[in-house]
């Protein structure tokens, strides 16, 4: 999966845990402070010029407390760690929404359906899993469209990271599609129409010279109109 990152923001996040990063309190680190302090006390020192040797064993008994009392502190503490670090990473993703677009062509017509939240005709898209999303998209399409999931071949084409208009949010939104060509070995009957209504869900067949006259996709979805065009017409 790749990320959508302003250079600015990693930068920020890598400032603000540079301290943390790479810092792993052991239990060696632990044993080597209380060894220290063991040492401190039992130790025997001479007085150097005026400082008796009572007050040396006293400040480096004082040094080996604070050490282990520091040690132990950040030994308590939730590390920082690699996996800390992907995730704050991953949260400076600017990409708002990962959709799989599916382009099912039959001749030089291709499969959209009404969707009801946008009011208007799109591609089948689902949202892009992040592990086994071919097996997740033929499983959709077998549900969504009534069909033997062993006539549906899915094949990855292309992706892409752009800036759109979300209508739903009425702003501008970065979305990553990633392109599917599905192929059908066997077509059913109810497909072959014009247009057919399948688990409460109206779809078409249309031509890309018919979506890009049609005013209402032009306005809404013109840039993924381009993309299919682009990738696979």
């Amino acid at each position: 999966m790749r990320l959508y990152i302003e250079k600015k923001d990693l930068e920020h996040l890598l400032e603000n845990k540079s301290e943390y990063i790479g810092n792993n309190i052991t239990r060696d680190t632990i044993f080597s402070a209380i060894s220290f302090l063991l040492s401190a006390l039992t130790a025997s020192y001479d007085s150097f010029f005026i400082i008796p040797s009572i007050a040396i064993k006293y400040f480096f008994i004082v040094v080996g407390v604070r050490y282990l009392f520091k040690v132990g502190k950040e030994f308590m503490t939730k590390k920082y760690n690699y996996e800390n670090l992907i995730n704050d990473i991953n949260n400076l993703d600017l990409v708002a929404h990962r959709h799989s677009l599916v382009i099912i062509k039959n001749k030089d017509k291709y499969l959209l359906y009404d969707d009801e939240r946008w009011q208007c005709k799109l591609f089948i898209n689902y949202k892009t899993k992040d592990e086994n999303n071919e097996a997740a998209i033929k499983e959709a399409l077998k549900e969504d469209l009534q069909l033997d999931q062993s006539t549906i071949n899915c094949e990855f084409i292309t992706s892409r990271t752009q800036e759109k208009y979300s209508v739903s949010h009425n702003e501008n939104r970065i979305y990553n599609h990633s392109l599917y060509f599905v192929t059908l070995s066997k077509l059913p009957i109810y497909m072959k129409k014009d247009n057919f209504v399948i688990n409460n869900k109206h779809y078409y067949w249309m031509t890309m010279d018919e979506m890009l006259s049609d005013s209402n996709i032009k306005e809404k979805n013109l840039e993924i109109v381009y993309f299919v065009k682009d990738s696979i017409s």
